[in-house]
């Protein structure tokens, strides 16, 4: 029987964004790995990076590699020259700044400042870098300032580990035989090269751990480029993976989604990550200069891409690492809805508490007290409720039932605590005809408002008179109860009849109402073309009344004492 001769080694190698097996994390990996190429040669014409430090020599001024709209190639020039190839590519893609920090150089237009590099790696290693044996970092924290309200004044302090050595520094050498020739059978892929992909079955590893061949594990190594990593907090992340269809395009739209603050750095859930990273891409000047030339060439525009918006967390049967529980698609960016997510984020944006702490100084009759001022980020509880509306297609204050009968699990304090601090923004964002699609919906909310603000006037007239300017505590105590039970009468019903009853019974209470003179065939399709809507359209009324002589926490400054003693 004749022997079957090995095929030779490739000089070359060729990745197709859509060739079989190619799915979004590749095709997302692929486009960080064109960035990355693409860095490089923007570092090597400003004479920032070598001729000797490139993968391989430029021939008349042509790179060793090509990039095209749905493909790379990387020519090694030799079959065993794609190990020295592929370590001085991977070198440069994955490296560490002297501050101790990961800074992947094709997710960048220019060197970005240490906050935001502290707030990216804390990404990493909530996603990519979960397990303690793919990187090696200190024991000891280091901290970070940066300018939150963007007066020049550093505010905030982040922390992170220094970071010496990290997995996919070394991902070159399981790529190539030991005679310096690509890997030609099958190659394990394991969570900090693709997170989410597991072992089906630990007692049977070898049979069901995934395998891809060498053109498809490239891309994977460079997905934790083309893909963006952010911490919610300190066991939760976000891993947003965006639709690659061109790469060409992808060379500017990468760079541009990812932040340029270490505000933007900070998220609320996947979802808003997702759409802050569209947003960014919409307003970045470089990208649309780019488009607009692009444009005239081929008489198309480009549209902001679709991405996966995936929620990474510890689960209770795998408490001990950062599970993918969740994944939802983030449609591309239409202008209607990036305006009205802008919106929201406009209206509904972090903000700064500030907490005095009180700590004791000394001891038995000498100990005094001393006081200092401490600031942290606090978030928004509606944003990312209208992020995955937005997302999921549905009607931006869909489920705010929630937010008022609910507790939030990073706090275990109901959500409806956290909507006082948010209720100017919400008043103000529901002003925004862009924020609707019928006016029926608007109208609702503008009667309940007016129809509160009437019942409230009848109280505090019931209560205190009609001379006294001062509102006293009996006042604001029936307030309180009045709002009580609105927010337990709309969130108790359970069909069309409970929330018209509650909406009809406030109406009816408060009088005259000028925003449904002539406008009850604008009001009644609303109630009657879903109730459950009708009823989140209620709460978020009640949650977005700023009437005047109403106080609340939203006219408070957000101060909170801590006493240490």
């Amino acid at each position: 029987m004749a022997t079957v001769a090995k095929p030779a080694a490739p000089d070359h190698l060729t990745m197709k964004l859509f060739a079989p097996g190619m799915t979004a994390m590749h095709r997302a990996g692929l486009g960080g790995l064109a960035c990355t190429l693409k860095a490089m040669e923007r570092q090597n014409e400003a004479s920032l990076l070598r001729a000797n430090q490139l993968p391989g020599p430029v021939a008349d001024g042509i790179y060793p590699w090509e990039i095209s709209d749905d493909a790379v190639t990387l020519k090694f020039g030799k079959p065993t020259q794609a190990r020295r190839y592929l370590k001085t590519l991977f070198g440069f893609a994955f490296s560490i700044t002297r501050s101790g920090l990961i800074y992947l150089p094709g997710q960048y237009h220019s060197q970005p400042s240490d906050a935001i590099l502290a707030a990216l790696q804390s990404g990493f290693t909530l996603t990519f870098l979960q397990h303690g044996r793919v990187r090696d970092v200190a024991k000891d924290v280091t901290t970070v300032s940066y300018d939150f309200a963007g007066d020049g004044v550093p505010g905030l302090i982040l922390e992170y580990k220094k970071c010496s050595w990290f997995k996919h520094q070394d991902g070159w050498d399981g790529l190539v035989e030991k005679d310096g020739s690509l890997v030609t059978g099958a190659i394990r892929v394991d969570g900090p090269i693709s997170p989410g992909t597991v072992v089906r079955h630990v007692a049977f590893t070898s049979h069901t751990g995934a395998e891809d061949t060498v053109e498809r594990m490239v891309p994977l190594y460079f997905a934790i480029v083309g893909c963006l990593s952010l911490p919610v907090n300190r066991g939760v992340a976000a891993l947003i993976v965006p639709e690659v269809d061109d790469l060409l395009e992808f060379l500017y739209d990468r760079p541009a989604m990812t932040p340029s603050t270490a505000m933007d750095c900070q998220i609320a859930n996947a979802a808003d990550a997702a759409f802050r990273a569209q947003v960014r891409l919409r307003e970045s000047p470089t990208r649309q200069a780019e488009t607009r030339q692009r444009a005239r060439k081929s008489m198309a525009g480009s549209a902001i891409p679709a991405c996966y918006a995936m929620t990474f967390m510890p689960t209770p049967w795998a408490s001990q690492q950062k599970s993918r529980v969740a994944t939802i698609h983030v449609p591309s960016g239409d202008d209607a809805m990036l305006d009205r997510y802008q919106l929201a984020l406009v209206h509904l944006a972090p903000r700064i508490v500030t907490t005095t702490v009180r700590e004791p100084v000394g001891r038995g009759k000498r100990k005094t007290t001393t006081e200092r001022q401490e600031s942290f980020r606090s978030d928004s509880v509606v944003r990312p409720l209208v992020a995955e509306n937005l997302a999921r297609g549905l009607k931006w204050y869909a489920g705010f039932v929630n937010l008022m009968t609910k507790k939030n699990p990073a706090t275990g304090t109901p959500y409806r605590d956290h909507l006082h601090f948010e209720r100017k923004g919400l008043h103000a964002m529901i002003a925004e005809t862009k924020m609707w699609d019928q006016d029926g919906e608007q109208l609702v909310v503008e009667a309940i408002h007016q129809a509160m603000g009437r019942r409230m006037a009848q109280i505090r007239s019931e209560t205190q008179g009609d001379t006294s300017k001062v509102l006293t505590q009996a006042t604001k105590n029936r307030w309180d109860r009045f709002r009580e039970r609105l927010r337990i009468s709309l969130c108790g019903a359970k069909k069309e009849d409970d929330v018209r009853f509650a909406l009809m019974d406030l109406f009816s209470r408060a009088g005259n109402i000028p925003a449904l003179r002539g406008a009850w065939q604008h009001v009644l399709p609303v109630v009657r073309q879903d109730w459950r809507l009708a009823r989140d359209l209620g709460l978020l009324a009640l949650a977005s009344y700023a009437g005047k002589g109403d106080t609340s926490a939203a006219d408070q400054p957000e101060l909170t004492t801590v006493s240490k003693e």
